[in-house]
């Protein structure tokens, strides 16, 4: 799951429980960057990029990343780092301080700079901002992860073209070539707009990306290989090719036995046949 997507589900599931376990694992983020810095880490920024590469982001926004801004208050990395820990925690007014000063800082900003001045664009509720900055970003640095936010803020936007494009494009990234989501998404959106054709395309497309990447089946179904099925059953039962949509829903259910909206179009197909 990429980090924006992260950052809202925690939004939807905050509980105590879940807060607990936060607090564990703070704790334990803490003990791992005293024990960096007891071994002696010649960059004072490891530690931090350590934590956000653990996803300990509490910690690096509670703890690590004000250390580091006021060890290093003119290095214009310690605050994007600091930047990026608070908006992952979900704290926008520190991000965009800190993104702010690092952005002030520097000569030419880094792409991954870029890229998150473009989220919190978003966030903030200026789409056209936010837009120009994703792009910008994606097209200097060619980043997987780029593209699919560049994507989805475009199609929150209702800017389907350009979320289009900005997908297929993201399937061409190395990582993307690898990757069943950028045309999942391409896909929905297709269905969406009533290009049922293409839709299935890009639906078969990215089954076959998925059992390309992983032919022996070594990592876990992605959930996007799952609903790929589905989602082509969903076209073609609307198409009234009954047989094959059967067959995909049974694919997907196969695949994920608790995949619910498979089970449920698959019981109702199934008495529709009787």
């Amino acid at each position: 799951m990429s980090p924006l997507l992260a950052r809202w589900a925690r939004r939807a599931n905050a509980s105590p429980a879940r807060a607990a376990i936060a607090a564990a694992a703070l704790a334990l983020a803490l003990a791992l960057a005293l024990a960096g810095q007891a071994a002696g880490q010649p960059d004072p920024a490891s530690a931090m990029r350590d934590l956000l590469a653990r996803g300990y982001y509490n910690a690096a926004a509670q703890l690590e990343g004000p250390n580091l801004v006021q060890q290093r208050p003119d290095d214009p990395e310690a605050h994007y780092l600091y930047a990026r820990a608070a908006w992952l925690t979900d704290d926008l007014s520190t991000a965009r301080d800190e993104l702010d000063t690092a952005l002030a800082l520097v000569g030419s900003p880094p792409a991954e700079y870029v890229h998150l001045n473009g989220l919190l664009r978003a966030a903030e509720g200026d789409a056209e901002g936010a837009l120009r900055s994703l792009e910008n970003a994606f097209l200097r640095s060619r980043d997987y992860q780029h593209g699919m936010d560049y994507g989805m803020i475009a199609w929150r936007d209702g800017r389907l073209e350009t979320a289009l494009a900005a997908y297929a494009a993201t399937a061409e990234t190395t990582r993307g070539q690898r990757e069943p989501w950028p045309h999942l998404n391409r896909g929905r959106i297709l269905a969406r707009i009533g290009r049922t054709d293409e839709a299935v395309t890009a639906f078969e497309t990215a089954i076959e990306v998925f059992e390309r990447a992983d032919p022996g089946g070594v990592r876990p179904p992605s959930a996007a290989y799952v609903e790929a099925f589905y989602r082509l059953g969903r076209l073609r039962e609307a198409a009234g090719e009954l047989a094959r949509a059967e067959q995909d829903y049974k694919a997907a259910r196969s695949i994920d036995p608790n995949y619910t909206p498979a089970i449920q179009a698959l019981d109702a197909l199934t008495r529709r046949l009787e």
